[in-house]
């Protein structure tokens, strides 16, 4: 008996640190705004773990303030109003005006770009720091901060067309990587010229999409799951190719152009 009990605590103990390596492992690309303008970046800012990290030079620059890499130290310094930081990756304390500051997460590097805590940024950079949770969008404001147009990015979508594809995507218990593939049905079409070329017109347009043509569409709060896969998915990750259908059941007049099935879609190019 108390075999079979131990048996079935480490059974329990597995699914647990499986279930938390997958959550761990979700990463969510995060937009920044700074006064209204978002900041062009050549990476993403991320969130993980429910924890946002920003691209240290590119808001530090974006602010006007200075940021300077020493390789021997692999340290960060700051140099913004007045006030010297120095962070190191991979160590949670850092300095300011030489006085000793713990930091909430660790700095660290990535394909060649530095990362620091949100709250870093929030707390130092004399800024007001909201984070919008429905896109994902880490907004900053600064009164009297001219930003040269430079450093702005014009993004390929609006905050509505997220809520359209989140609110589209909100379909029972299925996974993030099928919500994803519907996300992109849409942009695909949005792309093609055999349909309109909005997000807010393909949804609804036809019966592809039966649920947005529901009183209560409109209304529509999505879960954070879907949200993610929108922004995933307007964020270019794109795990379907170039499809432009999806079924429940197997299309026959359109079988070769078949690319996968997801969680019992079918979806064809």
């Amino acid at each position: 008996m108390k075999n079979k009990r131990r048996i079935f605590a480490c059974v329990i103990f597995a699914i647990l640190l499986v279930s938390m390596n997958v959550c761990s492992a979700l990463e969510v690309e995060v937009s920044m705004k700074i006064n209204d303008n978002y900041v062009k970046s050549d990476k993403k800012n991320i969130l993980i773990d429910d924890r946002v990290f920003v691209l240290a030079r590119f808001v530090v620059e974006a602010l006007n303030g200075k940021i300077t890499w020493i390789d021997k130290t692999r340290e960060i310094v700051i140099d913004y109003e007045g006030k010297n930081m120095k962070l190191t990756i991979g160590s949670d304390i850092a300095y300011i005006n030489g006085k000793e500051y713990k930091l909430d997460l660790k700095p660290f590097i990535r394909e060649g770009r530095t990362y620091i805590p949100l709250r870093f940024v929030s707390e130092n950079l004399n800024c007001d720091v909201k984070w919008v949770q429905d896109t994902f969008t880490v907004d900053i404001r600064k009164e009297g901060l001219e930003i040269a147009k430079e450093k702005f990015e014009k993004r390929s979508y609006t905050d509505e067309d997220m809520l359209w594809i989140a609110r589209i995507v909100e379909v029972g218990n299925t996974s993030l990587e099928s919500r994803i593939a519907i996300a992109n049905v849409v942009l695909n079409r949005v792309k093609s010229n055999k349909f309109p070329n909005s997000v807010y017109e393909v949804i609804f347009q036809g019966k592809q999409f039966p649920p947005a043509h529901k009183e209560s569409f409109k209304s529509l709060k999505p879960s954070n799951i879907s949200s993610i896969a929108a922004k995933k998915a307007l964020e270019g990750i794109n795990n379907i190719e170039e499809c432009l259908f999806f079924n429940s059941r197997p299309f026959k007049s359109k079988s070769k152009d078949f690319y996968k099935k997801i969680d019992g879609e079918y979806f064809y190019k």
